[in-house]
This record gives structure tokens, C-alpha cells and sequence, in this order.
């Protein structure tokens, strides 16, 4: 059922009305880890790496994660030839998708995406009001936000 944004990934109830109680299956946050340790979203069809750059792809992913400018994650992307030919820098709404909303930080499916920083990662999308800002998710918290394309995330 690929195309369908998933659900918040939240399941414990904290008051009636909340996202618990409206957790269709169809929604559920579900990924295929592949052998080359890439991720396949399954309700989006986007692909993910499974370990942050920087670090090594294994089913660990130990290393040293890597922080760059906005400008210098977007090149270091497109220039990834690893397994594949046309990684990118994920967009504002991408990225965010993967958000999951329930444990503690960082705020992502853990198991999924071993060993991902409790920090901020950048998107490709330019915050409107600030061109020289760009969106970025924090992993710690779960929100998104804009920064200065010089700062290294």
C-alpha cells in the first residue's frame, strides 16, 4: 500500500480523541529492512538508508555520524553512489513521515534505524521566509523547525 502517509506511531492512549484511538492498520508505520541495509518505507515506497552517514552500514551501524552544512548535505547525497545511484536529500514532508511518535528519543522506529542521533537532520526544502534557512527534523523531540544553511547537522 505504498502512497499512504503513515500514521504518528503513536499507540499508547493519553486522553480520549488522540491518535491511539484512531490507529487503522492501513497507516501503521511498516518497514522492509533490505539485505544491502537499506529501509524500505512501505506506506510512503521511499528508501532509506538504514544508518546515518558517516557510519557504517551493518546491522549496527557503529561509526561516527557525519555533520554537514545544508549545502554540503545536498551535494554529499547526490553524490552517494553506495548500492544506488540516485540518493538525495529527502524533502521537509519525507522526512518528517518517519517521525514515530511513541518511546523515548530519539524519535524514530529504533530497531528500524539503529543508532539514530537524538539530534537534527537536514531536509532539502528552504524555509520560504528565510531563504538563507532551510527545515531540518529533530530527532530528540520529534519537530520540525528551520536553521541557518551554515550550520552543520
Amino acid at each position: 500500500m505504498a502512497g499512504v502517509l503513515p500514521d504518528t506511531g503513536q499507540t499508547t492512549s493519553y486522553d480520549v480523541g488522540d491518535d491511539a484511538d484512531y490507529n487503522p492498520a492501513g497507516t501503521q508505520l511498516s518497514y522492509t529492512v533490505n539485505g544491502d541495509n537499506t529501509v524500505t518505507d512501505n506506506r510512503t515506497g521511499l528508501m532509506w538508508r538504514r544508518c546515518s552517514q558517516g557510519m557504517n552500514d551493518d546491522a549496527t551501524c557503529t561509526g561516527t555520524v557525519a555533520t554537514y552544512t545544508w549545502t554540503l548535505a545536498l551535494s554529499q547525497c547526490e553524490a552517494e553512489t553506495t548500492d544506488y545511484g540516485d540518493w538525495r536529500l529527502p524533502n521537509m514532508k519525507e522526512l518528517f513521515s518517519i517521525i514515530k511518535y511513541e518511546g523515548t528519543a530519539p524519535f524514530i522506529d529504533q530497531t528500524t534505524f539503529p543508532a539514530t542521533q537524538s539530534s537534527y537532520y537536514w531536509s532539502s526544502t528552504t524555509y520560504v521566509p528565510n531563504t538563507t534557512s532551510a527545515m531540518y527534523v529533530n530527532f530528540n523531540v520529534g519537530y520540525v523547525s528551520y536553521f541557518d544553511k551554515t550550520n552543520y547537522y
